[in-house]
């Protein structure tokens, strides 16, 4: 009787672990569809002859404007298209929309430029240590910064870059710098209303090395078509005190209407201490325009700079507008 008993007992159990398992299997929480909204949307985009580049895409929310961030060069606007027309030069990793950093080292007689840049060297290509996206809304990426001058400043502790899965061995042997730099991109309403959003992009750039530099030269750089061939700028006669202004923008247009081009803009506050300006250039050997936002500030030690700055496509009547009311302060979003 007691076997009888226990014979039930250990049927009755396997029959509840059997429910259980079967249970347990059709109870399984389904794949999130909407998790696909976090990633990034991909594309690829030919620069120089047969170089094909990965490009992270975001859109603004009214579906005028495409920008493309190359996460091989580091993650450097490559491509802003707005009503189909491309607004940036993007032949090579030296000519996109993107942030650099100038400092000149003495070594005798000769002064070199250290220069730390977003998208690489043009020999090999700064590194994206990460990125994530919010479908085509926005994107966030990280990105390891190569000397584009390949050490002509002879910084004492260079760092041999890796590119390609390697050791750089190229000539002349490309340098990583100690700096990293945050790039965060959203779209802002435009109150004028064409076009509907101007990009802001945050940066955050960081020295990774306890060491002192001494000052650098920030370069907000922006390089555009051939055919934008139209100065636009305010306020003239810059540097200026950043008491004297409260923003700085500028940029190149087609004719002299100006009502076709690009330009950028960021508030002085980005630079309590410091002089603020731009600066334009045509350059004939590769047939583009560029501008430059520019201050000096030193960085030294392990620490971080936060930057804001805007990239307003259309009219230059409404990005001078919208420029004049930057916030007074670069705050984070």
């Amino acid at each position: 009787m007691q076997s009888k008993g226990l014979q039930i007992f250990l049927f009755c159990s396997v029959i509840l672990l059997l429910t259980s398992n079967l249970y347990s299997q059709q109870a399984v929480t389904p794949v999130d569809k909407e998790a696909v909204r976090v990633a990034c949307q991909v594309t690829s985009f030919t620069m120089q002859p047969g170089q094909v580049d990965q490009a992270v895409i975001i859109k603004d929310p009214a579906g005028e404007q495409t920008v493309l961030f190359d996460i091989t060069e580091g993650g450097a606007i490559v491509s802003l298209k707005y009503r189909g027309t491309e607004h940036i030069w993007g032949y090579n990793g030296g000519g996109l929309l993107q942030m650099a950093f100038h400092h000149g080292i003495k070594v005798g007689n000769f002064t070199g430029d250290y220069n730390p840049t977003q998208a690489g060297d043009g020999t090999a290509m700064s590194v994206v240590t990460g990125v994530a996206c919010r479908g085509t809304e926005s994107i966030d990426l990280i990105t390891v910064m190569l000397d584009f001058n390949h050490n002509n400043g002879f910084y004492d502790k260079p760092l041999l870059a890796v590119w390609n899965g390697r050791v750089n061995d190229l000539t002349p042997l490309s340098y990583s710098s100690p700096y990293t730099l945050e790039t965060r991109a959203q779209w802002v309403s435009n109150p004028a209303g064409e076009p509907k959003y101007y990009l802001r992009l945050d940066e955050r750039f960081t020295h990774v090395a306890d060491e002192k530099v001494g000052p650098f030269g920030y370069d907000f750089a922006d390089y555009e078509p051939w055919d934008f061939n139209v100065r636009a700028i305010s306020p003239e006669n810059c540097p200026c005190e950043p008491s004297a202004t409260k923003y700085v923008t500028g940029g190149w247009y087609k004719g002299e209407s100006r009502e076709v081009g690009l330009a950028v803009a960021m508030p002085s506050s980005n630079f309590p201490h410091s002089k603020v300006g731009g600066g334009f250039n045509s350059d004939y050997m590769w047939r583009n325009r560029n501008f430059h936002l520019q201050s000096e500030e030193s960085l030294d030690g392990i620490a971080s700079k936060a930057l804001v700055w805007y990239v307003m496509v259309g009219s230059w009547r409404n990005a001078l507008e919208f420029a004049r009311h930057l916030p007074a302060e670069a705050e984070q979003p």
